[in-house]
């Protein structure tokens, strides 16, 4: 998959969605406490999507880690 999604381009768009730097999401941080709400989870999975089709919002929406997510998003990739 060559134009696969990898666990840094995640952080820096949850970073600017959040306005902060990427540095600033630690990969075991709550992403929650960090302020990402379903608005903002949404708008980041649509963009993910388009990359990666098939991730499930729920499995997103039961996880609140960067970490968490990628092992979802890297789970698709090996699929």
């Amino acid at each position: 998959m060559s134009n696969a999604l990898t666990q840094d381009e995640m952080r820096a768009d949850i970073a600017d969605a959040l306005g902060v730097t990427p540095e600033a999401i630690a990969d075991d941080a709550s992403l929650i406490d960090l302020g990402v709400d379903s608005m903002r989870m949404m708008d980041l999975m649509s963009a993910w999507e388009a990359r990666q089709p098939g991730l499930d919002y729920m499995d997103f929406m039961e996880s609140e880690t960067l970490a968490a997510w990628w092992g979802i998003v890297s789970a698709g990739q090996k699929a």
